[in-house]
């Protein structure tokens, strides 16, 4: 097996400019597709030549090969495997995130804008699917997902996926946890004028999530954050219903404030009342996320 010792240890914390250039080689590319096919299984070098390009010099497969060991592949007795950096490239390049486009025109979700009563109306284009009221423009939802997510699905079932695709990363906000970089989260809440994104002034109040190691900022309504509270999800299977289940644009008192009061400011304090059959249950929250619950 060629030696690729020293290639290996400089190869080891590129930065990222640098790791990215690496797999702009079309075999370089073609050798993480390669290993991506059995990421768990060691592959002896002759094999992997074989499977890339058999015609292809050895020192010139080993010289492409060697500039990805440390970085993006690992080498040990068993053969070459994908260290969990080539792993996660090559699931974006598998899912056409870089190399591939996809559109879906404009179709109706069967919901009614909050704010002016228009049809809301689901569109994927350029990497990006929203929901987007066809009236006012609001946005329910502006999801980046890859060209994959989205080719040869039917509108409910592409509705679906982003409904439980958002919900999985809104559930690592509220609970702190970025969902990029997996670093804690500096929460608080704040008040609409003082968010940036379009629609804002529609609500009172926003949960403000911000990560201090790789910057993603996100902002979320106060009924999207507790969401997941246990005694919101016994509150709706108590009245027969999976709140998780739901597509979350279709739950008005997360998605608007009509049902949410602010009590104080300086300290936080705001109060979410969520309705079912005649039965209230109103959620407190205070500047620090805790949530208090009662059933009235």
């Amino acid at each position: 097996m060629p030696d690729d010792t020293d290639t290996a240890s400089a190869g080891a914390g590129a930065d990222p400019e640098d790791a990215f250039a690496l797999i702009g080689n079309e075999t370089r590319a073609a050798i993480l597709r390669a290993l991506g096919e059995t990421p768990h299984e060691g592959v002896s070098f002759s094999d992997l030549r074989s499977r890339v390009d058999a015609e292809m010099d050895s020192g010139q497969f080993n010289y492409h090969l060697s500039q990805l060991v440390g970085q993006f592949v690992d080498r040990d007795d068993d053969g070459y495997t994908l260290r969990s950096e080539g792993l996660a490239l090559y699931r974006q390049i598998r899912a056409g995130t870089f190399n591939r486009r996809a559109t879906v025109e404009p179709f109706e979700i069967g919901l009614d804008c909050y704010f002016c009563g228009s049809l809301v109306e689901g569109e994927y284009e350029d990497g990006t699917f929203e929901l987007t009221c066809s009236g006012c423009g609001h946005v329910y939802a502006h999801t980046q997902l890859p060209p994959s997510a989205v080719e040869g699905a039917e509108t409910d079932e592409l509705l679906d996926r982003v409904d439980q695709y958002n919900r999985h990363r809104m559930l690592a906000y509220a609970r702190g946890v970025c969902p990029i970089c997996a670093s804690a989260l500096d929460t608080a809440l704040v008040p609409a004028e003082d968010v940036w994104s379009d629609g804002s002034d529609r609500l009172d109040v926003f949960v403000d999530l911000d990560c201090g190691h790789c910057g993603a900022d996100h902002f979320l309504s106060v009924g999207l954050a507790v969401l997941y509270e246990p005694a919101v999800v016994s509150f709706f299977r108590d009245h027969g219903t999976d709140v998780t289940s739901l597509p979350h644009w279709e739950l008005e008192w997360a998605m608007t404030d009509e049902f949410l009061g602010v009590r104080s400011t300086d300290p936080w304090e705001v109060a979410l009342e969520v309705e079912r059959d005649g039965e209230t249950l109103e959620l407190v929250v205070d500047e620090d996320l805790a949530v208090e619950a009662r059933r009235s």
